[in-house]
């Protein structure tokens, strides 16, 4: 008597197809190393997320999916496709939707190679005018690093500016991390001198001094309080 394997039938189709995206991915050898990473980590969580619907009656058949396709990536030795980093492939897709154009994509009949977006090469004073780029969309200066630490900035527009930023001043994602760990949008939220305290954060200032920066601030709004708010 077969054991039966959970959901192992029905996500056997969809296991394929994101091995045709590993696949087409490795072969893009023109392509930005990045780039690459970046764009088939989007279409596995849009291929997990479409999937998800079929069995949306299910409450659990999300993580058994997620589960049932960790297992076929460790028998296939396939490394770096965990339970937990597919689940950020699925919160990638859901919180980047628009990432990839859907002209952009050839991914129909399930046969075609996938379409990976090319850029020219970068340039000194590389923007993110270029290319008419847009907070959301795919750049080339965006590593998976970066869209992973991203996906914890909850709001749309504190993640747009994180974007921008990291793009305009080239942050290493390490950098990132820390600029968004010292609440940099919110400091420039609160602060009425945004200019300087964008231009401490970008030449790297340490965050004592980030945040006697902002007491500072605070201390010059209470100011016209404590004189019972005479100018």
């Amino acid at each position: 008597m077969k054991r039966k394997t959970g959901i192992s039938r029905p996500s056997l189709p969809m296991y394929e197809r994101i091995r045709q995206i590993l696949d087409s991915a490795r072969s893009s050898v023109a392509r930005s190393v990045n780039t690459t990473q970046v764009v088939a980590n989007w279409l596995i969580g849009r291929e997990i997320v479409e999937e998800e619907q079929k069995g949306r009656s299910r409450a659990q058949y999300g993580e058994e999916l997620l589960t049932d396709l960790a297992k076929r990536f460790k028998h296939d030795s396939v490394p770096g496709y965990s339970v937990q980093n597919l689940r950020y492939m699925r919160q990638f897709y859901l919180t980047y939707s628009q990432l990839i154009p859907t002209d952009a994509i050839r991914h129909a009949l399930r046969g075609e190679s996938v379409f990976f977006p090319s850029f020219p090469p970068m340039e000194k004073g590389y923007t993110p005018r270029s290319l008419s780029w847009q907070p959301g969309f795919l750049h080339p200066n965006l590593s998976w690093t970066h869209y992973r630490t991203l996906l914890r900035v909850d709001k749309a527009e504190a993640r747009a500016f994180y974007e921008i930023e990291a793009i305009k001043h080239n942050w290493a994602a390490r950098e990132l991390e820390r600029q968004i760990n010292s609440l940099l949008y919110e400091r420039l939220a609160l602060s009425r001198d945004k200019k300087g305290l964008m231009r401490l954060a970008v030449k790297g200032h340490s965050e004592a001094e980030l945040r006697a920066e902002l007491r500072r601030e605070v201390k010059a709004l209470a100011a016209p309080m404590k004189n019972g708010g005479a100018k």
